[in-house]
């Protein structure tokens, strides 16, 4: 969460688990990061000051009845400004089963790659006329 305050931007690092509460302000050329317990905390207040980046994450559509979305993600940070760019990039893609864990999506994505993040396996499904489980017989009641 980001608020703008009189001393500056404040927000809430997420580069460890501490999570401090960080004060970025900017005096001409200089920007400073106060309220950081680690280095970390500075890097990540600076590069959120002057260029957010985020890892983006999702599901696209599928042509399978059973996986109806595959999900995927970034395989680094993008700019947040294009993320809804990416989002309804992503969205507008219809993929086939089977697809592999790590095969690539987009290959170019603003100096990403977008990857799927689970194996899918094709589509087992009985069409509509062919036998199905239910019709193999092997759970009979008498």
């Amino acid at each position: 969460m980001k608020e703008n305050t009189a001393a500056g931007l404040e927000m809430i690092c997420i580069a460890c688990p501490i999570a401090c509460r960080l004060t970025v302000s900017q005096s001409g050329p200089d920007v400073t990061v106060t309220g950081n317990r680690c280095a970390r905390g500075d890097a990540y207040g600076r590069e959120e000051f002057h260029a957010p980046m985020r890892i983006v994450t999702a599901v696209i559509p599928t042509d399978s009845a059973q996986f109806p979305c595959a999900p995927v993600r970034t395989d680094k940070p993008v700019p947040r400004d294009k993320v809804r760019e990416l989002l309804q990039k992503l969205y507008a893609t219809r993929v086939a089963l089977p697809v592999q864990s790590g095969d690539v999506v987009i290959t170019d994505f603003d100096g990403a790659r977008v990857i799927y993040t689970r194996t899918l396996p094709p589509d087992e499904v009985a069409s509509i006329g062919e036998p199905g489980a239910e019709s193999k017989g092997d759970d009979k009641v008498s």
